[in-house]
């Protein structure tokens, strides 16, 4: 019971804070960790059906907020879903949420919520094979992959489209090899700590790799989480290189060295 505890109380303060974004790191971070140190399977089971719960109540909850949506026409944006309802979500994460899973109800016409994913899309598949040339993403250019996201949370879009299907091949091959390093490094650690702290990190990576990716191709919601090492923003290219500058630690005080 102490091990739940602690296993999902980071997971509920960064939660009310609020930042869901982040939430979806943690809990793939923390169930690598605890998978390498073999706990037992009743803990697994226990975490996975407190998991499960947890995702059935935000279920039940955007469900709820959809039906206020279509009883309530053009409130959608007033926050005052959220005044109301049980749980602490702001109403602009309920609308990232409805977006994903169902963008019909939230804008059929693709010119509101569902803009930013409708123009991601369109600046990967533009870009071809080997795409537009450094600096002519026409969509991010011209305005229509709006410059407050661009250069952050939508990077890869624009990369895709001036680099094309093989730049962006290469960009997810580098990734791969980055987090293969870290998972190689993690077996030669000198110690339990060194590997525990190696794993995290390249699931830290993986994890950020995976969804921020994964959102501009529409596959995962639109969320806040930065491209390792790409995404604008010297806080966290300044934590990236942290936490690659430990695995490089962790590499150089290996048992072997």
């Amino acid at each position: 019971a102490k091990v739940v505890a602690v296993f999902f109380l980071p997971i509920v303060l960064i939660f009310l804070q609020p930042d869901l974004g982040s939430c979806l790191v943690f809990p793939p971070m923390l169930f690598a960790l605890l998978y390498v140190s073999k706990l037992s399977k009743r803990f697994f089971i226990t975490t996975f059906g407190i998991f499960a719960l947890l995702l059935g109540i935000v279920a039940w909850d955007v469900y709820g907020y959809a039906k206020f949506i279509q009883d309530n026409p053009g409130i959608k944006h007033s926050g005052s879903y959220q005044e109301q309802a049980l749980l602490p979500l702001k109403d602009y994460q309920r609308n990232r949420i409805l977006t994903f899973v169902a963008p019909n109800i939230m804008d059929p016409k693709g010119i509101g919520d569902n803009w930013n994913l409708r123009q991601s899309l369109i600046s990967i598949g533009t870009g071809g094979l080997f795409g537009k040339g450094h600096n002519n993403s026409t969509q991010a250019k011209l305005g229509y992959l709006p410059l407050s996201i661009a250069p952050n949370d939508f990077i890869f879009s624009v990369l895709a489209e001036e680099t094309g299907f093989m730049g962006g091949f290469f960009i997810i091959l580098l990734f791969s090899i980055l987090i293969g390093n870290g998972l190689r490094i993690a077996i030669m650690a000198k110690d339990r700590f060194g590997m525990f702290l190696a794993i995290g990190i390249s699931v830290i990576f993986m994890v950020h790799i995976f969804i921020n990716i994964g959102m501009t191709v529409g596959i995962m919601p639109i969320t806040g989480i930065p491209l390792p090492f790409l995404s604008y923003g010297g806080s966290f290219i300044l934590s990236c290189c942290i936490l690659q500058g430990l695995i490089q630690s962790i590499y150089r005080f290996r048992k072997n060295a």
